[in-house]
């Protein structure tokens, strides 16, 4: 697998592909408005923003396991879980440290680090020491331990996934993950494993059925807050509690503790304290909470005092005293001391990459006297210079490589290529010698506002009610997605003996709608519109394209508050008409969302940068991931509500199954059509199918009669959709005609480029 994806390239994707999207969100028929919203998309840098580079100092390091053991914190049966997954030759981080030997002593820890800094092991390891002591007392039996509680099935997942890594040496200790997705017996529990991890052996240890851990309950139990309600009612779960395998639970552990807030840490407070009472009223738990955003770094007594009401259990931090700090937070590794040398020529900081040898004797001739890569590269010129000038903070990489490597024209290039070179080289800790991050930001638009003057049009992506370049009235638009006819939507105010339309203050606001059917600016086509009856009543009006003002009757000239203006646009306002409208009133389209205005929302804006994101991720090339769908990426989203991220998962799914089977029909017609004569329905579908398999979107087991009748309705799927605007033909890359024996010929009407 590659080992990493080009930021420069990868944000230049994800833009293109967000502001893409933005221009699709509604056709302008007037060219002069149509020109001016893409140049306000295409200019308007408050859109995205990035990449920033970001340094993040590397954590110091701690003891290793093996030296924890010698010292006697840990047992030495901890050895058994110890492997690829475990190293215990190789150092922990001090925090990691710290979190291990306040939970072994017996306290209440918060564990308050970035992501990636191994807040899991914090954890993890006390749990396993426990679990090590009592397997070497003779009273490891059934019955839960340690509770881990996730605010997410895929979180929950994930650790999952890490625990079969680490207890694969040991059987002793058992693990089970209940969730709404676990199977209820072994069978069907069993099947699934094997659909998710082909070619993986179960562990004997782990528990994969919701009747394996009702019998025997496992030492670590994986669920989401929202399960353990469930589990803590239902009768048929009441042994995970009580009974004969009661009496064994020690932890309680609460990732990303910083989501429950408000209502929702309220909820989780009480149903603590209802666990508490049923597996502890009697026995001391430990309770662990993890984040990387709780804060803490200038009133950790505040990070203390919440886990504090979240538990109903003792934490506290004393300033003067280490013992009595529950709050373990992050410690950085200091940069190494020394006089700077070089600079290297700026086309070494490439050629070094994975040559540490090349790069000490280079170090060495220019008067270096580290001998470590990591500590040397670290001494360099410019790693030192870029190191200092993002000391306080990211900065646009533009901005960084300008000042880094200032004068050359290729500046941000030969910053990322010193990024590189200062991550794969590492010191004798292993610590790299640049570690850096690099973010892309994405705000959402509230809608585009444009004023209609003769000087104009101008479009701006920030709500105004006056254009910032001729002063004129500025409106929200949106247009009809089916003839693209501009709509403005605001409020209607009385000013003396006028009526002045203006924009709405927020998008709370529930709009007034006026259709333009007067062209915006020059060379535009004559509207057309049809004859049909429309369910919409609307009166036609004239409105100042200066003020705002609106007249019903004809007039050549604006008289409102000495406006003199002569710029009168034909505009129809619609009566009756709800906060949405469902008819267009030149087309007579008719539907949810037929006129949608310039807000890229929360769902689709989000599917369309995931999506992005993901194809720039590196494959697997080899070994069993390659084989599976996505080829081992992997992706994960966050959401700081638990009923968005239940909505979004879905509708990811769904909305990016929906632009690969789009492709897949394109690839199959490209493959078939090798004459450009077409294709039947059913030779298509062959085509499709083959296309679909060598990317592996079918499951192993399907037969190929299974996997051409998913094809063809496909195929069907995109001949017969009613969306115009997206559907292949309405696109105009392909084009259907009856076929003389009742079948669908298929062939292309232009170039393909190969992006959907």
């Amino acid at each position: 697998m590659t080992r990493s994806i080009d930021p420069i390239a990868t944000s230049n994707v994800v833009r293109a592909a967000y502001l893409r999207y933005l221009r699709s969100l509604f056709p302008v028929r007037e060219a002069a408005l149509a020109a001016a919203l893409d140049a306000a998309i295409t200019s308007d840098d408050a859109l995205t923003k990035g990449p920033l580079l970001e340094i993040t100092p590397p954590y110091a390091p701690g003891a290793t396991l093996e030296q924890l053991v010698e010292e006697g914190v840990l047992s030495g049966g901890l050895r058994d879980v110890s492997g690829d997954a475990m190293p215990f030759d190789r150092p922990l981080y001090r925090h990691q440290e710290q979190a291990v030997r306040k939970l072994t002593a017996g306290r209440n820890v918060v564990v308050a680090t970035g992501t990636g800094s191994g807040k899991t092991e914090s954890f993890l390891i006390p749990i396993l020491d426990e679990l090590s002591r009592q397997q070497a007392a003779g009273t490891l039996g059934p019955g839960v331990r340690a509770l881990l509680l996730y605010p997410m099935n895929a979180l929950a997942n994930d650790q999952v996934k890490r625990l079969r890594g680490v207890l694969a040496g040991a059987p002793h200790m058992t693990f089970g993950r209940y969730t709404g997705d676990t199977p209820q017996d072994s069978r069907r529990a069993l099947e699934a494993f094997q659909v998710d991890n082909p070619g993986q052996e179960r562990l004997v240890n782990e528990l994969l059925s919701r009747d394996e851990m009702r019998a025997t309950p496992p030492h670590i139990l994986l669920t989401n807050y929202a399960m353990l309600e469930y589990l803590l009612l239902r009768p048929l779960d009441v042994d995970l509690f009580e009974g004969e395998h009661s009496g064994t639970w020690r932890f309680v552990v609460v990732d990303e503790a910083h989501v429950y807030d408000g209502a929702r840490g309220a909820e989780l407070a009480m149903l603590l304290r209802r666990l508490v009472d049923r597996v502890g009223a009697d026995k001391k738990l430990q309770c662990i909470a993890t984040s990387a955003t709780v804060g803490g770094e200038s009133r950790p007594a505040d990070v203390t005092s919440f886990a504090a009401d979240l538990f109903d259990a003792p934490f506290e931090f004393a300033d003067d005293d280490p013992a009595r700090q529950d709050l373990v937070r992050a410690t950085r590794v200091a940069e190494p001391e020394g006089a700077p040398w070089g600079p290297l020529q700026p086309e070494q900081y490439t050629q070094f990459q994975g040559r540490s040898t090349d790069l000490l004797e280079e170090a060495k001739r220019q008067g270096c006297l580290e001998t470590e890569p990591g500590r040397a590269l670290s001494l360099e010129h410019r790693v030192r210079a870029l190191k200092e000038l993002l000391s306080d903070g990211p900065l646009p990489l533009s901005e960084a490589a300008a000042r880094v490597f200032p004068s050359h024209e290729d500046a941000v290039h030969l910053t990322s290529a010193l990024v590189n070179l200062g991550a794969s080289t590492r010191d004798g800790m292993g610590a790299p010698a640049v570690s850096a991050r690099y973010h892309l930001f994405a705000r959402a638009t509230e809608g585009a506002f444009a004023c209609l003057s003769d000087a104009g049009p101008h479009v701006s992506l920030s709500r105004r009610e006056r254009c910032a370049e001729c002063a004129a009235a500025a409106f929200e638009f949106g247009g009809c997605k089916r003839c693209g006819t501009v709509y403005l939507a605001g409020r209607i105010d009385r000013v003396g003996a006028h009526s002045v339309f203006r924009a709405r203050r927020s998008l709370a606001e529930r709009p007034t709608w006026l259709a333009l059917t007067q062209a915006v600016g020059h060379g535009d086509e004559d509207d057309e519109v049809l004859d049909e009856q429309l369910s919409t009543d609307v009166d036609e009006a004239l409105l100042c394209a200066r003020c705002g003002a609106l007249y019903t009757e004809p007039r050549s000239r604006c008289d409102n508050s000495g406006c003199t203006s002569d710029q009168l646009r034909v505009a129809q306002r619609t009566r009756g008409a709800k906060s949405e409208l469902r008819q267009c009133v030149t087309c007579g389209g008719r539907g949810t969302g037929i006129v949608r205005l310039f807000e890229s929302g929360s769902d689709a804006a989000v599917a369309v940068l995931t999506t992005a994101l993901y194809q720039e991720l590196p494959p697997a090339v080899t070994g069993d991931m390659a084989a599976r769908p996505g080829q081992g990426r992997k992706l994960l989203l966050f959401s700081d509500s638990r009923q968005s991220a239940a909505f979004f998962a879905p509708y990811l799914e769904d909305s990016y199954a929906a632009v690969q089977r789009r492709r897949l029909v394109l690839q199959g017609l490209t493959a078939g059509d090798r004459a450009g004569e077409g294709l039947r329905s059913d030779d298509l579908v062959f085509h499709v199918t083959k296309a679909a398999d060598a990317v592996n979107v079918f499951e192993r087991r399907e037969t190929r009669q299974t996997k051409e009748r998913q094809a063809a309705l496909w195929l069907h799927q995109e001949l017969l959709s009613l969306d115009e605007r997206l559907s292949l033909e309405g696109l105009g890359v392909l084009t259907t005609d009856v076929g003389d024996r009742f079948g669908l010929d298929v062939r292309k009407t232009s170039e393909w480029s190969g992006a959907v």
